[in-house]
């Protein structure tokens, strides 16, 4: 990789120890260890070791990692800025890493930096440098990047699972080990310790105080929330629990690692029963701010469940699956009848949630508009038009109303 890749310029850090640069794209970062810190954890191979620890494991608030090497003075010297300090390291081969490049915007939320500081710590790593430089924000995706591991450490199993506050508080015992003060917000003086309390509900973290819930799109209710969750470790409040949903979905048998489709998954709810149920679930929708949350979700609940960014009106087909899930989604399509083909193509299964009267509606820039609407007098007329919409599949199971008068329909080939 680094032989496709132009880096312009590369600068020395503040110790001359560490050329930093970006590549002519703007897409990729190069760090290159000229000398070893004694006072840092780390060296840069162990750096890029929990970088893709993280990766490995679908972080989505760690830069990705792409490669480790060693690289010839010879080869870069040209691009370096401050030559007379390169020229008094007798080395002649240095090792780096090239990651993404995620640029500084000043920008600094607490609930957003604690958001990582959770998920990588389900993920078996603390940062252990939480600072303003190494925090990064992606507008386009509203989610905040830490930066920055050579001073991390892998946590173990016992560490992983403590609940918030005793991690928050291991997590100060730790730079009071290492710098003698004692306090992770150190650097944050912005931020008080009543400020981190309002972010947790007992040990809970709210997500509704994140900025990728806040920026999210798929529903359009007053507080743009749809999923409710309430775990040990976090909650959000939403419009829809799972309720009287999976007590109905308790009495269909799903095989061991049967794939499952939760297609308009929002933040997971559905996808996360399926995963329970011993499914290999896969959670797709039209938002892609959603999609990342919905992973962090999963990471931090220990649950491996697939997500990515799908709109079913915008694509030519589906991957194959044993079920596809539409749970008061279908209706929110624009071509109900052209997704029903792509649909039929990729299952043998289809578990429906619906009314017998639908009004669709999909965000825009101008705002909600309508999509597909249908209104039906019985369960046997929306029976048929589903059976008429979905060809080759037969009604297997009505398993009654859940909330809000929506019914659950088993169709299967």
């Amino acid at each position: 990789m680094l032989q496709d890749l132009n880096f312009k310029k590369l600068v020395f850090n503040s110790r001359k120890e560490i050329l930093t640069g970006t590549d002519e794209t703007g897409q990729y970062f190069i760090k290159i260890e000229v000398v070893k810190n004694k006072n840092k954890l780390n060296d840069i191979k162990k750096e890029y070791e929990i970088i893709k620890h993280l990766n490995d494991n679908d972080c989505k608030t760690c830069p990705e990692a792409y490669e480790f090497g060693t690289i010839q003075k010879k080869d870069f010297y040209s691009k370096v800025e401050n030559r007379e300090t390169l020229d008094s390291i007798k080395k002649e081969k240095f090792k780096y890493i090239i990651q993404d490049f995620i640029p500084d915007n000043g920008y600094e939320n607490l609930a957003d930096i604690m958001l990582g500081v959770i998920e990588q710590k389900k993920l078996g790593v603390f940062q252990a440098d939480l600072k303003p430089e190494n925090i990064r924000f992606n507008v386009e995706k509203s989610l905040c990047y830490i930066i920055d591991y050579d001073q991390s450490v892998f946590l173990t199993e016992d560490q992983k699972e403590l609940d918030n506050s005793s991690f928050l508080d291991f997590c100060s015992e730790h730079d009071k080990e290492r710098h003698g003060i004692g306090n992770w917000l150190r650097h944050f003086p912005q931020f008080t310790d009543e400020d981190v309390e309002n972010l947790f509900k007992g040990e809970a973290f709210n997500l509704g105080k994140t900025t990728i819930f806040k920026t999210q799109n798929t529903t359009n209710t007053v507080t743009g929330i749809y999923h409710t969750i309430n775990e040990k470790d976090i909650f959000i409040d939403g419009s829809r629990t799972l309720g009287v949903r999976g007590r109905l979905l308790d009495s269909l048998e799903f095989a061991p690692d049967e794939k499952v489709l939760d297609v308009g998954c929002n933040s997971g709810l559905l996808s996360i029963y399926a995963h329970d149920r011993g499914c290999k679930a896969t959670g797709v929708d039209n938002d892609p701010h959603i999609v990342i949350a919905s992973k962090i979700v999963s990471n931090i609940l220990n649950k491996d469940i697939d997500y990515y960014h799908l709109d079913l009106d915008e694509v030519d087909s589906l991957d194959n699956f044993d079920t596809i899930m539409l749970f008061s989604v279908f209706h929110h399509t624009k071509n109900p009848i052209k997704n029903a083909k792509k649909i039929v193509e990729s299952c043998s299964r289809i578990i429906l949630e619906t009314r017998l009267i639908e009004k669709g509606k999909q965000p825009s820039e101008e705002g909600w508009v309508d999509t597909t609407n249908w209104s039906f007098d019985s369960i046997a007329d929306l029976t048929s038009f589903c059976e008429d919409t979905f060809s080759g599949f037969k009604l297997k199971n009505n398993l009654g109303r859940a909330d809000k008068n929506r019914f659950i329909l088993e169709f299967v080939k």
